[in-house]
């Protein structure tokens, strides 16, 4: 089960990365998203950590378009600029978060 986990594999080599996780999904437990973001922010990678309380697993586009889904999200990150972290703050999540994250990260 170890050498399955993300979380061993953090490294300096990592790329920024956005994690959106639902507080209902059942495939997969909320805190394993929280733990990968922590493993990351703990090493000091570009990382953001979207999590939706009311949403299920997989359902990408709900994530961005369905208010419903997005009720009482947050959003953390943290930089690899100072390791600067911002904690959670209310978040309404878009697919305009998705691409200044690309554009940021991509240009």
């Amino acid at each position: 089960m170890k050498a399955a986990s993300p979380l061993i594999y953090v490294s300096p080599a990592d790329p920024p990365i956005m994690i959106l996780h639902g507080g209902s999904d059942l495939l997969v437990p909320h805190n394993q998203g929280e733990q990968f973001y922590m493993a990351l922010n703990k090493a000091c990678k570009d990382a953001v950590f979207i999590s939706l309380p009311k949403a299920p697993h997989g359902n990408w586009n709900g994530f961005l378009t369905d208010p419903v889904l997005a009720e009482g999200a947050t959003i953390r990150s943290t930089s690899s600029a100072g390791c600067t972290i911002v904690n959670p703050t209310p978040f309404v999540p878009t697919w305009k978060t998705v691409i200044e994250f690309l554009d940021k990260y991509l240009k």
